[in-house]
């Protein structure tokens, strides 16, 4: 019989790596947990401290479990309701769910400046998208969204079927922190168009 336990720590291990495919660097030093704190932070407008980060990533011992609200703030940074919602949607929905993930996912920081990206999310929404180099893009195009033409963003990781999450988006040299792109439902498309 399989232990609960066991599956949810192979759980905790997916949603680590979600979240660093999200925030687009790997978790491993006492400088990425400040980062992590950071983001969590402003993704999700509560705090966990980098001790109990370090905890759950295994850099530090701890405890033999994770608090479902620790587990939820966690799983509401890469776009869940909650814990349990991660669970049922993702992790149980489809046992290749994690390998389709990381399948279908564009690293932005190897395209070249000038590549276009069309991006899709429901309801009737898309984005004509120029590399700028670095994680940095410029709306070409836009339809039926908030982002508008000549809008520019920075980026880490463009995943099918998950949120995107921009941040330094300017819109009429205003600047905002945090933007989320496909909050329920994800990207429908992403497509290298040219370079």
């Amino acid at each position: 019989m399989k232990n609960p336990n066991d599956e949810t720590s192979q759980h905790i291990v997916i949603l680590r790596n979600l979240i660093e495919e999200s925030v687009g660097r790997k978790i491993k030093t006492p400088t990425d947990f400040s980062f992590l704190t950071g983001v969590i932070m402003e993704r999700t407008k509560e705090m966990l401290s980098v001790t109990t980060l370090k905890r759950i990533w295994g850099y530090i011992d701890g405890y033999d479990t994770t608090r479902y609200a620790t587990l939820s703030i966690l799983a509401r940074c890469v776009g869940y309701k909650d814990w349990e919602s991660f669970e049922q949607n993702y992790c149980n929905s489809d046992q290749e769910s994690s390998k389709l993930l990381f399948g279908e996912s564009l690293n932005v920081q190897d395209l070249a400046e000038g590549t276009q990206i069309r991006i899709a999310w429901n309801p009737d929404r898309e984005c004509l998208l120029k590399a700028l180099g670095q994680g940095n893009f410029e709306v070409l195009e836009s339809v039926n969204s908030k982002l508008k033409a000549n809008d520019t963003f920075h980026c880490s990781l463009m995943i099918l079927n998950q949120p995107l999450y921009i941040d330094n988006l300017v819109q009429a040299n205003h600047e905002s922190a945090l933007f989320v792109v496909g909050n329920k439902g994800g990207l429908t498309k992403i497509e290298v168009e040219r370079c």
